[in-house]
């Protein structure tokens, strides 16, 4: 059996996407084959695209180990690569397990995310739900940690002993951005960049130092955040904005 794959990336964070839409492929009794492919084990995930009577796709994102969730750079590979096959308009509708997300899709991809209406603060340090569950600590120069070290340190805290999280080092760059690096549990390494990292991080920012900024720099490019903020902290009308785009494509064979 063979089927078709592409090679995506948003700021770094590099996917492979499958799309059982068009070549009729029902990939949930070939997934532990799949995720033991050299492929899919070099990348930072796959991602299935599905039909659906109700929106446009439904999207289904696997990490290497074959934990699940939803994604945020990866929605926006999945938003390029349909629009480019002219199977989706300007504005898009999906589902990734069982909550409906929107975007815009111009030069750049406008995700809109769920709302954001509870989190920890551990002094000067955050557990944000953005999608997927992140630890953000802000530091002075994070690349001067060893973020994996710093990750397994944060990951046997009590508080994570039962719900597992990503780990995010925040650097302020004073000039209107943050530098973030991100340990991706289910990866387990680090990513050049995680979008729901960045929208974790910037929501962090703004709690952390009372001001708002947009721009996430990573090591592997650039994302940008936009959210509105009311007077009980509630995080609403929050856009994750990238510019994903494919790299190559190729054929798994079973």
């Amino acid at each position: 059996m063979k089927i078709k794959y592409f090679k995506y990336q948003s700021a770094g964070n590099n996917f492979i996407l499958i799309d059982c839409i068009n070549q009729n492929f029902n990939f949930y009794s070939k997934i532990n084959t799949l995720i033991s492919n050299p492929i899919i084990k070099k990348s930072d995930g796959i991602l299935f695209l599905t039909s659906s009577n109700k929106y446009d796709f439904i999207l289904s994102f696997y990490n290497p180990d074959g934990s699940r969730g939803f994604c945020g750079n990866g929605s926006l590979c999945s938003l390029h690569y349909l629009k480019a096959k002219n199977q989706i308009q300007e504005i898009a509708n999906f589902l990734s397990y069982g909550k409906r997300y929107s975007a815009k899709i111009g030069n750049a991809i406008s995700l809109k995310m769920q709302n954001i209406t509870s989190f920890k603060c551990f002094n000067d340090e955050y557990f944000i739900d953005s999608g997927a569950p992140h630890h953000i600590k802000f530091v002075d120069n994070v690349d001067s940690f060893d973020i994996k070290k710093e990750a397994n340190l944060i990951r046997k805290r009590p508080f994570y002993r039962l719900n597992d999280c990503n780990v995010n080092l925040v650097s302020d760059l004073g000039n209107g951005s943050i530098y973030v690096r991100t340990y991706e549990k289910g990866v387990e390494r680090e990513t050049l960049s995680c979008g729901t990292g960045a929208v974790a991080s910037i929501i962090a920012f703004s709690l952390y130092k009372k001001s708002s900024i947009n721009k996430v720099i990573t090591k592997g490019g650039e994302l940008k955040v936009f959210f509105k903020m009311s007077k009980k902290k509630h995080f609403t009308d929050i856009l994750l904005i990238g510019h994903p785009k494919e790299e190559s494509s190729g054929d798994i064979i079973f």
